[in-house]
């Protein structure tokens, strides 16, 4: 679930990306707001991420259970 979310803010900052970068391609002026926007948008994701320590997620989105006890020989 979090993860899900976390994948479509970071689509939604790569779109943004994209049409800054257009814009830049057409010499169109870049404001400043924008920027800032998608400097705050990466802030909430990196909190979000931050907060939900304990949890690793594999690249596919799958969540590895982690286990902070060692158990079996040879550990």
């Amino acid at each position: 679930m979090i993860q899900n979310k976390i994948e479509l803010k970071l689509l939604k900052i790569l779109d943004l990306l994209h049409d800054q970068k257009v814009r830049l391609i057409e010499e169109k002026p870049v404001l400043y707001s924008s920027l800032a926007d998608i400097h705050t948008r990466v802030e909430v994701i990196y909190d979000s991420i931050k907060t939900s320590k304990g949890r690793d997620f594999t690249p596919k989105g799958v969540m590895i259970p982690t286990n902070k006890t060692r158990t079996g020989v040879g550990q």
